[in-house]
């Protein structure tokens, strides 16, 4: 499978990796139309369709997925990547936090997964980004490690229930030098290790052309996975030294 004149939906695309995403299923010659809450970032292309969309409401992922197929004909790969994380201490009850980020970063890739697979008979592929920390949660990061923790089961759950045309692929980046860490400040703590958004995206391409269920861009932390069947006590330790880092940069806000 060639990405040439392969019909591509992508959210999230004006930063990041869906930035990396988008750049590359371009210069391969796919034809792409993007929702994000920014359209006016993403460069424009004779390849490109840009749609200002809020993922986290369902009517306006309806819209995405109904212009979608009005423009392209039919989705080929479908690239459900928009998503945002709190670094924060949880201090309070907050509904309306809560909600927002599971909204985003789970009803919405689940809304879509089974819109998709209910209005496309003929099979789509859908592709997720989840993170690392649905394997290894971490202090300061409790609310985004809970929403991708519920992706990664949803998906494990719903292949053994969508037809035989259907493709469902997560992914999985550790720590992503993004404009998540650049606008947060320098005094934040980057979870070690840590990648580019090139790398990442280079690897959701190569899970296009070669669908798998899922893709763990860093083999840094795929080696780590394996090693903590063995020796839990590592994801312990580093647990406890993310924490020390993190009551580090909450004292340092206070001062």
């Amino acid at each position: 499978m060639k990405l040439e004149s392969k019909k591509v939906v992508l959210t999230g695309a004006s930063s990041g990796i869906g930035k990396s995403i988008l750049e590359r299923l371009l210069k391969e010659g796919a034809l792409v139309v993007v929702g994000d809450l920014k359209p006016e970032l993403i460069p424009d292309h004779s390849n490109l369709h840009k749609f200002k969309i809020d993922v986290s409401k369902p009517e306006e992922v309806d819209r995405l997925i109904e212009e979608s197929i009005e423009i392209l004909d039919k989705i080929d790969v479908f690239i459900a990547n928009a998503g945002f994380a709190y670094f924060e201490k949880i201090q309070k009850e907050d509904w309306q936090r809560i909600q927002n980020i599971f909204a985003t970063n789970v009803f919405s890739p689940i809304y879509t997964a089974e819109k998709l697979t209910s209005l496309l008979p003929k099979g789509v592929h859908i592709i997720m980004t989840a993170s690392a920390m649905a394997h290894l949660p971490l202090p300061g990061y409790a609310l985004y490690s809970a929403t991708k923790a519920a992706v990664h089961a949803f998906a494990d759950a719903f292949r053994f229930e969508m037809g035989k045309n259907f493709r469902l692929t997560v992914v999985y980046p550790i720590a992503t030098k993004t404009r998540f860490f650049s606008e947060a400040g320098s005094s934040v703590p980057v979870p070690w290790p840590a990648q580019e958004p090139e790398q990442v995206a280079k690897k959701i391409i190569r899970a296009i052309l070669h669908p798998r269920k899922s893709v763990h861009p860093s083999l840094r932390f795929r080696t780590l996975l394996i090693l903590d069947r063995y020796f839990p006590i590592f994801f312990t330790i580093y647990r406890f030294w993310q924490n020390y880092l993190f009551q580090k940069w909450q004292k340092s806000k206070e001062n």
